[in-house]
């Protein structure tokens, strides 16, 4: 794990997770609690993270007032919400051909619409109570970004669908439109776009492989390359940095 040094000192935060229990939310919930935070870990699923400044709240956060529900929860035990990781996503496999409406609504639903309604539902409390000051962070993709390399994908791999880098490339258009329009109000929003993130459960050799050899840094991402990103943006001394997409992929958005 990387615990932030004084310049990047996070100690203390509240922070909301949502979709703690995927392989980048879980290793989150890791980070920020071994730099002092405490954390509220948000998914349909829960996970094995056990830790005494940890709560997993079992939640379906398409539903708008399942949403108000916690962030009303976490700010009245904890009269604030430091940061907010809009991680939640999921994404469906498919052929083109046989991509069907259901998959396409809830890809919309976790990877778009639920992180705007997490924004926007809290913006109502943050101004209702007068809150100080807040930090959201969305984790968006480079294939919100560029297309995927078609090229690089066999039978049976996890080919990324059109819905989802539609998705992912709305999370990095409201990040750049809500950190205008809630500036005022001391909400700092900034997205982070992860290249490739190895997988060895869910990838083979193979594509692992194929995937390196696109990437100018030759290797695919690890989710400890996130790190620095989310301490980096989580901290107080960022407070002049709003409505940016970092893009930690390698190199791989450049070529």
């Amino acid at each position: 794990m990387t615990k932030g040094n004084s310049l990047f000192k996070i100690d203390k935060k509240i922070v909301l997770i949502t979709g703690v229990s995927g392989q980048l939310g879980e290793a989150f919930a890791k980070l920020y609690l071994e730099n002092g935070c405490i954390v509220y870990g948000v998914d349909i699923k829960k996970n094995k993270l056990k830790n005494k400044k940890y709560v997993f709240l079992k939640s379906d956060i398409t539903k708008k007032k399942n949403i108000s529900k916690i962030l009303n929860y976490i700010i009245k035990v904890h009269k604030k919400i430091d940061i907010l990781i809009n991680n939640a996503a999921v994404s469906y496999f498919s052929e083109l051909i046989n991509r069907n409406d259901k998959e396409i609504d809830k890809t919309y639903e976790v990877n778009l619409k639920s992180v705007i309604n997490l924004i926007t539902e809290y913006f109502k409390i943050h101004k209702i109570k007068k809150l100080k000051s807040s930090k959201i962070i969305n984790i968006g993709s480079i294939y919100g970004v560029n297309s995927p390399d078609f090229k690089i994908y066999s039978k049976g791999d996890r080919f990324s669908s059109d819905i989802y880098g539609a998705t992912k490339a709305g999370v990095i258009q409201i990040t750049k439109y809500y950190s205008v329009l809630l500036a005022k109000h001391n909400i700092l929003i900034n997205t982070i776009s992860p290249g490739g993130i190895k997988n060895k459960k869910l990838q083979n050799k193979k594509f692992q492989s194929k995937y390196s050899k696109i990437v100018p840094l030759a290797r695919m991402g690890n989710v400890e390359d996130l790190f620095t990103a989310l301490l980096f943006l989580s901290s107080d001394n960022t407070s002049y940095i709003t409505g940016q997409n970092l893009i930690i992929d390698g190199g791989l958005t450049i070529k």
